[in-house]
């Protein structure tokens, strides 16, 4: 995680002072945006009716467009006290509907969370193994489970998920019930947001996209999967459903409950059962990548395309594998992006204004993420970082010199490379890569970027940015 970007305790009271004074200003002092017109009558980036602010909320709040949307999580006892009281300060204050399913449930510091497999066939629950756990959860409760259960992981650890957590294990049964739980409890929505608590929903993007789209439609969108030869949406980069979609995925559950179990037991992936049984309803399956994106943004493929679609120009959506300090610091920065658009609001008149907000300028694009977030604390080398270079140069396994002369000698045979745009020095050697990467902490190892060579880099990336707006397949 960027240095510069971490949340020290003084920075998030600092942060929060600031913006309950925006706030509080822009709640006490409604002339400057009644004088632009943008409470209700333009798509895009609007701006909710000012007496309808609550007092001392994010800047998030003051965004109009998510009145019929609702954000679902998907948890489990195993992680929920380690992954999902950051998203109670940060990420659901700025969403106006949470629901919250688990596979126990209980009161979780105030918020209600749900069991998602609590109307599954008890028959199931006592002769399927996976169920072993859950059973275990309702008669001892989440401080009945022991260490090895317990887990906070949020990068992949296998091609076939964590096999070896019950938890995980039983997650794959959430999915298509957790659907008709939703609709019991939220039957009217236009949309359906459904997250993981290592998800990052870009909210300020989420909500201008979907005021794009046709709630009326069968509608299911997602960063593309291939399992096989099923293509669904990938959990953990947040998919999107429409409310007759949720209709449809819910009957064909509902109307044969034992064909779904049967699939179930026989996949890993329930985020894969959840789209053969929408798309065998008739609901067609929308790409959505690379605005939905399935990796944290310290590991991407910035150059990575698909089709005519380039990560680098597209609009970020969503965000995957964050861990808690991830989440504040992209929250934090993403609140400060959209004071930054509301001050543009001040600074602009009359049509002028209304001309800006009708636009694409709103939109954060992933490349913004890079330049805005990521780099401004990237430095010539950091210690106790990798930043993931690939390519093994030199072993180190014959060599005995100080760190400071293996990084000279690293850097050197980078600079030598004309594409080598960063290195690194570890216990197995010298590496250094053509892609660009920030990274994340890893004891023992050093790594450095040649920023010249990275500023040169983005820049010959910029030739799609103006023709990044909102992309599906």
């Amino acid at each position: 995680m960027p240095r510069g970007l971490r949340l020290s305790i003084r920075n998030a009271v600092l942060f929060a002072v600031v913006a309950a004074v925006f706030v509080g200003l822009y709640v006490t002092n409604p002339a400057p945006l009644a004088r632009l017109g943008l409470s209700t009558q333009h798509t895009g980036f609007r701006l909710r009716p000012i007496e309808d602010i609550e007092p001392g909320a994010p800047p998030c709040r003051c965004l109009a467009g998510a009145e019929d949307v609702v954000v679902v999580m998907r948890t489990g006892a195993t992680e929920i006290k380690d992954k999902l009281p950051v998203h109670f300060n940060t990420t659901m204050r700025c969403y106006p509907d949470t629901l919250i399913f688990s596979d126990y449930a209980e009161v979780f510091q105030g918020h209600q969370v749900y069991d998602a497999l609590a109307n599954v066939d008890a028959r199931l629950k006592e002769t399927n193994a996976d169920f072993a756990h859950y059973l275990r959860l309702q008669l001892l409760g989440r401080e009945g489970l022991s260490k090895d259960e317990l887990h906070s992981e949020t990068w992949e650890s296998g091609p076939v998920g964590k096999n070896d957590n019950p938890g995980w294990r039983l997650d794959k049964w959430k999915f298509l019930p957790m659907v008709q739980e939703t609709l019991k409890l939220r039957p009217d929505k236009k949309w359906y947001i459904f997250v993981e608590p290592d998800t990052y929903v870009v909210w300020s993007n989420m909500i201008q996209w979907l005021q794009t789209l046709d709630p009326t439609e069968a509608s299911y969108y997602g960063s593309e999967v291939l399992i096989g030869i099923d293509v669904f949406a990938h959990g953990g980069s947040a998919f999107v459903l429409s409310n007759l979609a949720m209709h449809k995925g819910a009957g064909i559950y509902t109307s044969n409950p034992e064909e779904w179990h049967t699939r179930t037991a026989q996949h890993w992936a329930g985020d894969c059962i959840l789209g053969t049984a929408l798309v065998s309803a008739g609901v067609p399956f929308t790409w959505a990548w690379p605005m939905l994106q399935g990796g944290n943004p310290v590991e991407l493929d910035w150059e990575d395309a698909k089709f005519e679609r380039r990560l680098w120009c597209a609009p970020a959506l969503s965000y995957h594998h964050f861990e808690a300090h991830d989440v504040e610091a992209m929250w934090a920065f993403e609140q400060q992006h959209i004071l930054g658009l509301i001050g543009e609001m001040e600074k602009e008149k009359s049509t002028a204004a209304l001309s800006f907000f009708g636009g694409t300028d709103t939109i954060l694009r992933h490349s913004d993420v890079l330049r805005k977030y990521l780099m401004p604390d990237l430095m010539h080398e950091r210690t106790d970082w990798t930043n993931m270079s690939p390519d093994l140069i030199e072993h180190s396994a014959r060599i005995v010199k100080p760190i400071e002369e293996r990084m000279e000698e690293c850097k050197a045979i980078c600079l030598a490379k004309r594409t080598c745009l960063q290195y690194a020095v570890s216990a197995i050697g010298c590496s250094t890569s053509t892609h660009f990467k920030t990274g994340r902490a890893s004891i023992g190892v050093r790594s450095g970027w040649i920023l010249p060579r990275v500023e040169h880099w983005t820049k010959s990336l910029d030739n799609c940015r103006r023709r990044g707006g909102w992309s599906v397949t």
